[in-house]
């Protein structure tokens, strides 16, 4: 099965899905990742919600966000040669962090070519409060329609809101024999657990049990919440 999972930003997959990734690897599935942005407003976010941990932002404080993004693009590689993807199977769109929304028909057209023949794709939810992750499942959404992938079956996963699909169309994905693995995983990202709710979010995956998905079809676009 080809699954192609799409992160808003660099370490959305680990909070979103990275057991699910990992478990899925295990059963030898053909697992692509997509990172549509570059994280290069972290800093600038992080300094302006006073969200940022003095020590480990230190090294960041001073850098502009074109170098900022930079170094987000050289993490995410890193995080997607630790999960074990393959170089062909790792794909960046390498649009700026808040700037998605700006970029929907490139990144349809991006997303067509990695999806045209894919079984699975995993994307952020609907009804998003982050731009760039709505921005995300509009992009993936479109881009399966546009194609007519009427096969193609969708893992929602939430992030910045909740899962409200009802019991039938969820899915729970138990991940505690990867969470550990995760969690050292996630020291990859030095840019981003300079933020306060990120690393709530990393000590978090050290007690984290199950991945919940809202589960679609392109028939249930606009009829949830989530999708």
């Amino acid at each position: 099965m080809k699954i192609v999972v799409f992160a808003p930003h660099p370490d959305d997959e680990v909070y979103g899905c990275g057991g699910s990734i990992m478990k899925w690897m295990a059963e030898g599935h053909d697992v692509h990742i997509v990172y549509v942005t570059d994280n290069c407003a972290l800093i600038t976010w992080g300094r302006k919600h006073n969200a940022l941990l003095e020590e480990e932002a230190k090294e960041y404080i001073n850098l502009s966000e074109e170098e900022i993004g930079k170094i987000g693009l050289e993490e995410a590689k890193a995080a997607a040669e630790a999960f074990g993807f393959q170089k062909s199977n790792t794909h960046l769109f390498e649009f700026h962090d808040q700037g998605a929304m700006n970029q929907i028909e490139k990144g349809i057209k991006l997303a067509k070519e990695i999806i045209k023949d894919a079984d699975r794709v995993v994307i952020p939810s609907d009804n998003n409060n982050h731009v760039d992750h709505q921005a995300t499942h509009i992009m993936a959404k479109t881009a399966a329609q546009e194609l007519k992938l009427t096969h193609l079956e969708f893992y929602v996963y939430a992030s910045y809101n909740l899962i409200t699909a009802p019991t039938e169309k969820q899915v729970k994905i138990p991940m505690v024999e990867y969470r550990d693995k995760l969690y050292e995983l996630m020291k990859i990202y030095k840019t981003q657990i300079t933020l306060s709710s990120s690393r709530l979010g990393w000590e978090a995956l050290k007690r984290k049990r199950k991945e919940r998905f809202g589960v679609f079809s392109l028939n249930d676009a606009g009829k949830y919440y989530n999708f």
